[in-house]
């Protein structure tokens, strides 16, 4: 017959409990190189537009609207370039005999746990960045609604192929019939 207790608040495990995985030490540099390309390509851009507007091609464009221009560029240079320092130390991922779970999040902290059993499969992939920087993410799909599935960017890409496949052999255990392999 079916039974579902209720569980008391207090015996409910402490997130303090657990033990979170810091990302890969590897990550932030990484990502500050991949946003200095961008900030690169935005500079290279305002600098044609300041060029055609000084040779008297833009006359629409004032003066102050180049100088706010830069302003604006520089503010969010500066700030793209810094983010990922400030927010690679708040994200981590725990592995549980159970569940995977991935924090982040500076302001608002999220942390999201997928069961073993809602899982569907598991992929590891890497942009050419990352395999420069010998990095790989980690997506892991869950059964159901969209929303549920969870992907670690920031691993080493052993310890994201590890991971992959420590996914997938408890994919195949749970799939496996009570009692082993058969009659």
């Amino acid at each position: 017959m079916f039974s579902n207790p209720q569980v008391s608040v207090d015996d409910l495990p402490a997130v303090e409990q657990v033990v979170w995985q810091p990302l890969d030490r590897r990550y932030a540099p990484r990502l500050v190189l991949g946003r200095l390309i961008r900030v690169g390509l935005f500079v290279a851009a305002a600098l044609g537009i300041t060029l055609f507007a000084n040779a008297g091609y833009l006359e629409w464009l004032p003066p102050e609207g180049l100088v706010a221009g830069w302003v604006a560029l520089a503010l969010w240079s500066l700030r793209s370039l810094v983010w990922p320092l400030v927010s690679v130390p708040y994200r981590g991922y725990a592995v549980r005999d159970k569940d995977i779970l991935y924090k982040h999040g500076v302001w608002w902290r999220n942390i999201a746990v997928v069961p073993f059993n809602r899982v569907q499969h598991a992929v590891t992939g890497s942009a050419p960045l990352d395999r420069r920087f010998g990095l790989a993410y980690l997506t892991v799909f869950t059964a159901g609604s969209g929303g549920g599935d969870v992907s670690i960017a920031g691993l080493a890409e052993d310890v994201a192929e590890q991971l992959r496949v420590y996914i997938v052999h408890k994919l195949r255990r749970s799939a496996e019939p009570e009692g082993g392999e058969g009659n």
